[in-house]
């Protein structure tokens, strides 16, 4: 390390240090923040409503039991024809069930394995919470679960355990904040399949992720 590279990194701790000392207030209170969503008259329970909102949103929702969710994952391949699969280290289900004639892990850098997700047909990912209020899930992003395998594949399917549907994105956030003392690198809040819509208000599916996005409640 130079001498002027050995001055530039003792002055970046030196700053860093100076804005961690700045920022403390021994005075300060936690306050709970409020739910802006907690007080609104809901129409029936989260789970119905979280249903409801997601297929206004485009998702594809359906049930099914846990011990069922290969042959259920098949069927809705088999459905688009589909036989070129992506998948994460953490996906826990048993993968030589599941019918593709490539199956594909997302175990390495991008550079590594751009080929394979971006011409991977469909994924299989799992949803932290779902999201009653906007009909979204939210999605954490990190090693074992990439952030890509939501965006790169024409299909996503999504796995949501009920237990996991709250009423607002205030507290899926908290929560989030409760289980992780550092945060995910990434955390994608998705309302179904991607699309836009052009001046002559055609809307385009598949911008900037998948075309079609299938939500299994388990």
């Amino acid at each position: 390390m130079s001498r002027i590279q050995e001055i530039s990194q003792r002055s970046k701790g030196q700053i860093l240090e100076r804005l961690k000392r700045a920022h403390k207030d021994s005075n300060f209170i936690h306050k709970p923040s409020i739910d802006p969503v907690e007080h609104i008259q809901r129409s029936g329970d989260v789970l119905e409503e979280l249903k409801r909102k997601m297929i206004d949103n485009k998702y594809i929702v359906e049930e099914c039991a846990k011990e069922r969710l290969e042959e259920k994952i098949n069927s809705i391949v088999a459905d688009y024809g589909y036989t070129k699969m992506i998948y994460g280290e953490s996906l826990g289900l048993d993968i030589d069930k599941i019918q593709a004639q490539e199956k594909v892990c997302f175990n390495k850098e991008i550079e590594e394995l751009r080929q394979e997700v971006f011409h991977s047909e469909f994924s299989i990912v799992h949803a932290r919470f779902g999201i009653s209020s906007h009909g979204v899930a939210l999605v954490h992003s990190s090693r074992a679960q990439p952030r890509m395998l939501s965006l790169a594949p024409t299909l996503c399917i999504m796995l949501l355990e009920k237990k996991n549907v709250v009423g607002s994105l205030a507290e899926a956030l908290n929560l989030v904040k409760s289980e992780n003392s550092v945060l995910p690198s990434n955390l994608l809040f998705i309302a179904g399949p991607s699309r836009t819509a052009d001046i002559e208000l055609i809307t385009v599916f598949g911008v900037h992720g998948s075309q079609k996005v299938h939500l299994l409640l388990y």
